[in-house]
């Protein structure tokens, strides 16, 4: 079975995971902060769709996908089969790992499998990654946004 991975270097943000935790969790805020998938909505529960607005380069589109998992604070992870799972299907895993009490790193895989993984990754791998870095980007800066505003209330 063919296989690919498109994979972004972990992101530091100086935030805690619990807060970048729920500024990832809190779809219905992503268009202020995400502009790789600014729309999304989803409940997290396992099997439930997550419908998504992508935009990739220059096309903006619509995907459903169905959520595989969801470990607090850790990973979120959805699929997609396109067609038979031979032919193609992607699963995206969000990861976030405590890096210490103030601060995580976060980063994403898609791994693709199936006969069209390679011609996927060859003409929209460099969209996915760009695009998953903007994520890491916009998380970073709406998370340390949060928490540096939290941290001046109190």
């Amino acid at each position: 079975m063919w296989s690919c991975e498109i994979r972004t270097e972990p992101v530091r943000i100086d935030a805690p995971v619990d807060v970048v935790w729920t500024v990832l969790t809190e779809v219905g805020s992503y268009g202020e902060w995400n502009p790789f998938t600014p729309r999304a909505q989803t409940d997290f529960a396992i099997s439930s769709p997550a419908r998504l607005q992508v935009r990739m380069g220059p096309a903006t589109f619509g995907i459903v996908e169905t959520v595989c998992a969801v470990e607090k604070p850790r990973l979120i992870a959805w699929q997609k089969t396109f067609g038979a799972r031979w032919l193609l299907h992607a699963l995206r895993e969000q990861h976030l790992e405590p890096a210490d009490a103030t601060g995580c790193r976060y980063h994403n895989t898609d791994r693709l499998t199936g006969v069209l993984a390679p011609i996927v990754a060859v003409f929209s791998g460099g969209y996915m990654r760009r695009g998953f870095e903007d994520v890491a980007e916009g998380l970073k800066g709406r998370a340390e946004s949060i928490h540096a505003g939290a941290g001046s209330d109190g």
